[in-house]
């Protein structure tokens, strides 16, 4: 248990921290990929609103075109064209990106007057169709240098954020037993108390309980105060050994052995063991497929006597209780439910909380203590599997277990 809550806070840190990091390098990630397109659309435009040509470039074309090369950069690399209504070339200026063709450009033009899109991207080219007079200008903006150094941006972000979280997860781990110690300590102490005053109770306890029998043998059995005494005894009985069952379990002190056999033949006999019990109430469970499972014997005949003696209690005389097991993938799926009265009442998410119990009055007209469900919880855990609570369509209380 302490190690699940050391890992379940560990988790929960790191996930915390994740989705803040996650949104905060999205949203700047966001903000750089808008500066770049801002910074791109501002040089298009400045190509457009001088008809296809940047300013300085005009009038010194030829000194320009010496200088540029292949490896010309800052968004120097640019070409447009000039199509009439009819979708005929009038003009084409690939000058100022030597490596490319006019028969690429003009494939490239094609594609992007058949997207009928004004703006956008084709490849590393950014471009953008605005109409004049009595044609199209169309211009294509090289930004393959400012991408590739603005991916190459994040991904060194991606990098260092991974190391860092990496590095944030072992120091959150290495501090988290000194961070959760005075709850460690608490949940420790509370339960070497369940344990030392369950083992120091049983002594007094088998002390009364033999007094009681010696003063039955010679008072005799109709006795009221005695029959009280040992009906009370009998109780308190039952709850110490709960109580040490499920420090047991949690501390993992109890033996743990698995082993493949049928949960069908166990749950059946589980059934018998109650027939005296069940005489008004009608059972549902289809014992036709041998389910075979993997886990320990014992806790498997413990978790069923449980959610059986659960399902007594709280079904009234004439009530439905439908009990199933079947095989899901490699797991085994078991489902006890009932009618219950009240059920949506029932607050499902607690029902395996130490102590807690579903018939709100708490009267002493059922019979228990509300750890049952928390020891069938702890045996689940044990086998790493799953168990929850619902209430089915037809209002049944139904109880899951995967394991």
């Amino acid at each position: 248990m302490i190690k699940q809550l050391q890992r379940k806070f560990a988790v929960s840190a790191m996930l915390i921290i994740l989705a803040i990091t996650g949104c905060v390098f999205l949203i700047i990630t966001t903000v750089s990929y808008r500066v770049l397109n801002s910074q791109v659309d501002q040089t298009i435009n400045l190509i457009i609103d001088n008809d296809g040509y940047i300013p300085e470039y005009r009038d010194i074309k030829d000194a320009i075109s010496k200088v540029l090369t292949d490896d010309s950069t800052g968004f120097s690399k640019y070409f447009s064209f000039k199509v009439n209504n009819n979708g005929k070339i009038i003009e084409a200026d690939i000058e100022y990106v030597p490596s490319l063709n006019l028969d690429d450009a003009e494939n490239i033009l094609e594609d992007v007057l058949s997207k009928d899109k004004n703006v956008g991207y084709y490849e590393d080219y950014r471009y953008k169709i605005v109409d004049k007079n009595d044609y199209k200008l169309i211009v294509f903006l090289d930004c393959q240098e400012e991408i590739e150094t603005l991916h190459a941006s994040i991904a060194k972000s991606i990098t260092i954020i991974t190391f860092g979280l990496i590095l944030v997860f072992i120091i959150i781990s290495a501090l988290t037993k000194k961070i959760l110690k005075p709850i460690i300590n608490n949940i420790e102490n509370q339960k070497q108390f369940i344990t030392n005053a369950g083992h120091e109770l049983k002594t007094p306890l088998a002390v009364i309980m033999a007094d009681v029998d010696v003063l039955e043998m010679t008072i005799g059995e109709d006795n009221e105060w005695i029959n009280s005494i040992k009906s009370q005894s009998n109780r308190l009985n039952v709850l110490i050994k709960s109580l040490l069952s499920l420090s047991n379990i949690e501390e993992g002190k109890q033996e743990f052995h698995t082993t493949q056999f049928s949960i069908t033949k166990t749950i059946k006999e589980s059934i018998q063991d109650f027939k005296a019990l069940l005489q008004n109430k009608k059972v549902i469970f289809d014992d036709s497929k041998d389910v075979i499972i993997n886990a320990d014997l014992n806790m498997m005949k413990q978790l069923i006597t449980i959610f059986l003696d659960n399902s007594i209690k709280y079904t009234p005389d004439n009530g439905t209780i439908e009990i199933k097991a079947e095989k899901q993938g490699k797991s085994v799926k078991m489902e006890f439910s009932n009618t219950c009265e009240n059920v949506r009442s029932i607050n499902t998410k607690k029902l395996f909380d130490r102590f807690y119990r579903g018939d709100k009055s708490r009267n002493k007209t059922k019979e228990g203590y509300g750890i049952g469900l928390a020891i069938a919880k702890s045996i689940v855990d044990i086998h790493r599997g799953k168990i929850n609570a619902f209430i089915t369509k037809d209002d049944k209380l139904c109880f899951r277990v995967i394991i």
